[in-house]
């Protein structure tokens, strides 16, 4: 109980600290910060600068607004620090004043029920006698919280300020109803926003942080080098093991070669599969919009049906058809072209070439029925002057088509190049998660991807945190690209020249 009470104390501490540094984002203030100074060279620096002048700017701006208040506005100014909403209940602008008093109430209840021992246990993993990550999940939890109060106790203690401002300026406060009025209509966003963001925040934020920190930990159904435990011969306790389990992946020379083969093919996976379904798409689209084409609406029919097809259905199909005791090696063999079944899935040149071609059957479709639609929004004059002053349809499409759809489609190239990389869909169900018999080890096979690789570390091997670190890395290497390239492009750097 006492550890509880002193991890609380400090807590609130840390709001108070925290607040001053952040109030800076929350008030208008009548200073310079910077007193005419020049920007510091480092980031670091002017980062530590600008908190500095934060820090000093907060208690400028609470000093003058405490001298200037009345002996009932100091009072209120200062139990704001404490019992959040209480001002604001006062004043008479009740809605607010309880939601803020309400959020403390709960969230307080929950760090002494429970938040703080959560707390407790997310740094001393080591003292949960099994190999489970709810602790940390239960921590990561808890954390969250005492950001969401930290959070409140900032907007808090903004509200009673401008409170404290419309009295001191003669102005009218708020009442209730037309709080609610607000909410319902100018202050809409914050209301329907809350059901989205609460859902963002259990479904995407939480896991993608207790992704990311396992790999930090020895969460693992498999014993690895570096990871011992005084208690048993396996890790069956769940602790922090620091970067061990990223010196596994880098250091070891078979999961380092699995690594530079799997990262490998992802690449040249991502770019033929990106490139050949933007190019075929881009060449049907231009083809079927010539005017000599006749039927096209049944042609775009056709390929709307392709992409309407469920994947999966799509995919199991070609497996099928490529099986080896599938109809195609049973047509070659009545054929006498082969004499035996080929197995087209246990050879790794024949295995990766289909995945190719079989994706391009796949996405070819979308980016046609795309590049359809943006072929129609080119202005027909550019063409008409380009054919005046004599150019080639090759000079045509080089100078008016492809710029003008390149412009439009680079984010969708970008993202899709992403989405390949995590494409788990077409290399697992071809391949039925790794059919090659000669895999590199046992982990990853030839026709792995870094994701189904991740997935055949996490739900088959249980190498939870060799997992977690691939999909960290993954995480950077597809960021990383999409930053670049994106900056690159002219849909970034010369937007104003397509307006």
């Amino acid at each position: 109980m006492f550890s509880q009470l002193l991890i609380l104390r400090l807590l609130n501490v840390s709001l108070v600290a925290l607040y001053f540094s952040a109030f800076k984002l929350n008030v208008s203030l009548n200073y310079k910060l910077n007193n005419g100074l020049d920007a510091p060279k480092s980031v670091i620096a002017k980062s530590f600068k600008n908190w500095i002048n934060g820090l000093k700017a907060f208690w400028q701006n609470w000093s003058y607004q405490y001298q200037v208040s009345k002996k009932k506005e100091r009072i209120m100014l200062i139990t704001s620090f404490f019992l959040m909403g209480i001002p604001l209940i006062v004043y008479k602008e009740y809605v607010k004043g309880i939601l803020f008093l309400l959020v403390q109430v709960l969230v307080t209840s929950f760090l002494v029920a429970r938040g703080v021992a959560d707390i407790e246990n997310f740094f001393i993993l080591s003292n949960n006698q099994s190999l489970n990550g709810v602790p940390l999940l239960y921590g990561i939890i808890a954390i969250l919280f005492v950001i969401f109060l930290i959070a409140m106790y900032i907007l808090n203690y903004k509200a009673v300020v401008e409170t404290i401002t419309r009295i001191n300026g003669k102005k009218q406060v708020e009442t209730y109803r037309r709080e609610l009025h607000d909410l319902a209509n100018n202050k809409f966003y914050l209301s329907s926003l809350i059901v989205p963001v609460i859902g963002t925040v259990a479904f995407t934020i939480i896991p993608l942080i207790f992704m990311i920190l396992i790999a930090f930990t020895n969460y693992s159904l498999v014993t690895a080098p570096g990871y011992s435990n005084t208690n048993a011969s396996t890790n069956t306790f769940l602790d922090w093991a620091g970067f061990s389990t990223f010196k596994r992946v880098f250091t070891e020379g078979a999961n380092l070669q699995d690594l530079l083969s799997v990262f490998s093919w992802t690449m040249i996976w991502a770019t033929v599969a990106t490139f050949s379904c933007y190019f075929g798409g881009l060449f049907l689209a231009m083809l079927l919009n010539k005017q000599c084409i006749k039927g096209k609406i049944v042609y775009r029919s056709l390929f709307v049906v392709a992409m309407a097809m469920p994947q999966f259905v799509s995919l199991l199909t070609m497996r099928t058809i490529f099986d080896t005791y599938g109809p195609l090696n049973s047509l070659l063999i009545n054929l006498g072209i082969i004499s035996e079944n080929y197995e087209f899935w246990m050879n790794e040149f024949s295995a990766k070439m289909l995945i190719l071609f079989i994706n391009m059957w796949v996405g070819i479709p979308y980016y046609m029925l795309l590049m359809s639609g943006l072929l129609i929004n080119i202005p027909k004059d550019y063409y008409e002057a380009a054919t005046i002053d004599g150019a080639s349809k090759w000079q045509q499409f080089k100078r008016i088509t492809f710029p003008n759809i390149l412009y439009m489609t680079t984010p969708l190239l970008i993202t899709s190049f992403v989405s390949n990389i995590n494409n788990f869909n077409v290399i697992y169900f071809l391949t039925n998660g790794g059919t090659i018999a000669d895999g590199i080890s046992n982990t990853a096979y030839k026709t792995d991807i870094l994701i189904t690789w991740l997935y055949t570390l996490t739900m088959k091997k249980y190498d939870y945190n060799f997992g977690a670190a691939i999909g960290i890395v993954m995480f950077i290497i597809s960021a990383t690209i999409s930053l670049i390239f994106f900056r690159k492009s002219k849909a970034y750097s010369s937007e104003e020249e397509y307006q």
